[in-house]
């Protein structure tokens, strides 16, 4: 910051993302009431729901993401009801929890039993180096990321409002469109959080590459324009409080620094050596103890 001055108008929150939400939601929504009474096949609604749901769910969920840090509108609340917004067309209620949880990975990155980015050490052990069990953890992604966590606390008051609108809005998608539009969506969610170029972030994110001690890993690919730039991971990391639209900036202006790290061109490349190559598994991430983070925060 103080090399950079610049940097600090970067910070902010960015409205436009909004309106993408908004229409993501009427996107959804629209080709879910198409696909209940068209009558159109159901390889024709899958590769739909892969090729176009896939990227339109996950596109919302980098939104939850963006809400998550306040970045799309003015106040917290206004960012939490957007997010709670976002996440119908996802059919989970997942837009509050993931707030919760995402802060937290922010805040003990590394962590065993507080960053809930990271597996398990029983997840892991399940997985090993295996590219099978590699693979089918990559299609499976989000019922690991939901369960095998271990990360059940009793729900907030935002968390209940999130589950009680989801759960009521699903009861009137089955009642006014039917279970081809839900399934539609459900189908959506499974492919854009799971094997899907557009999930590659959830890998190349925190592994460790190459045998680098470099924790977290920026992609500068095309696929960030359907996903709020988070490839710009390092990025986000050092500045939480910069709207994913500018961090392009933020790189062009610390190109020095930025520059000199690795980096990942392609998430489907990712995607392939970390199923590929048995030297990278799930405990190919940087961990750390509880007492690091309390000693950190003695000495800042």
């Amino acid at each position: 910051m103080r090399k950079y001055p610049e940097i600090r108008a970067l910070q902010g929150y960015d409205p436009k993302a909004a309106l993408i939400l908004v229409a993501l939601v009427a996107a959804q929504l629209g080709l879910a009431a198409y696909f209940q009474f068209s009558g159109a096949s159901f390889w024709l609604i899958l590769a739909t729901a892969y090729f176009v749901g896939a990227v339109f769910n996950h596109w919302l969920g980098m939104g939850l993401h963006e809400t998550s840090h306040d970045l799309v509108l003015r106040t917290e609340r206004a960012n939490r009801w957007l997010a709670i917004f976002a996440n119908l067309p996802i059919v989970v209620p997942s837009a509050m929890s993931f707030r919760r949880y995402h802060l937290d990975h922010h805040t003990y990155l590394g962590i065993e039993g507080k960053d809930n980015d990271l597996s398990n050490r029983r997840e892991a052990e399940l997985i090993g180096n295996s590219p099978i069990l590699k693979a089918l953890w990559l299609v499976f992604y989000v019922f690991f990321a939901v369960f095998a966590r271990g990360f059940f606390n009793r729900p907030n008051r935002w968390e209940w409002a999130n589950i009680i609108l989801q759960l009521a809005f699903n009861a009137l998608l089955v009642t006014f469109l039917g279970w081809t539009a839900v399934g539609y969506l459900l189908l959506s969610t499974f492919f854009g959080y799971g094997a899907h170029p557009v999930a590659g972030h959830f890998v190349h994110e925190h592994y460790l590459w190459d045998g680098s001690e470099q924790e977290t890993y920026s992609y500068y690919g095309p696929l960030n324009a359907v996903n709020f730039n988070v490839g710009y991971h390092n990025e986000h990391h050092d500045f939480m409080g910069i709207p994913g639209s500018r961090l392009p900036e933020l790189r062009r202006i610390a190109s020095h620094e930025y520059g000199a790290l690795k980096s990942h061109d392609s998430w489907v490349l990712v995607w392939w050596r970390f199923i590929r190559d048995r030297n990278i598994t799930h405990f190919s991430r940087m961990i750390r103890g509880l007492e690091t983070y309390v000693g950190a925060r003695k000495t800042s």
